[in-house]
């Protein structure tokens, strides 16, 4: 399935393949799919960026002082357990912070039934908040 996400009042927008089981069901298993997709990619960001990572301004001036440059171990938090990531997630889009669609359909409720098949289209699009709104 092609994964989709963009924020209103950006041009910008990810895409990205994952594999979606064809019987996921309802919007809920899909969203917490999703969710154990992004903590597993985070967790291999994180682990590659001990090894490979750029020099930031911050680090290239540090080095002058100490004359050693990237050496400094960089914090990088840990990601949330998955049960609490599936509960922020579902709760966000309760809230509606985000909208889904599915195949330019968009699915309004977390237990409603949706069809996906290898070449569907999910899109979620991000809500921002106005300033004095």
């Amino acid at each position: 399935m092609i994964v989709e996400t963009k924020v209103v009042g950006s041009k910008d927008t990810e895409t990205q393949d994952v594999a979606v089981p064809v019987d996921i069901g309802l919007l809920r298993d899909l969203l917490g799919l999703l969710v154990r997709h992004e903590l597993a990619s985070y967790e291999q960001r994180r682990t590659a960026s001990k090894t490979l990572r750029v020099l930031t301004p911050a680090d290239l001036a540090r080095g002058v002082d100490t004359g050693t440059y990237g050496r400094e171990a960089r914090a990088v938090p840990a990601p949330p357990s998955e049960a609490q990531a599936i509960e922020r997630a579902l709760e966000a889009f309760g809230d509606g912070l985000f909208f889904v669609f599915v195949d330019d359909v968009q699915v309004e409720d977390l237990d409603a039934p949706i069809a996906v098949r290898p070449d569907s289209t999910l899109r979620l699009v991000r809500l921002v908040a106005l300033a004095g709104g």
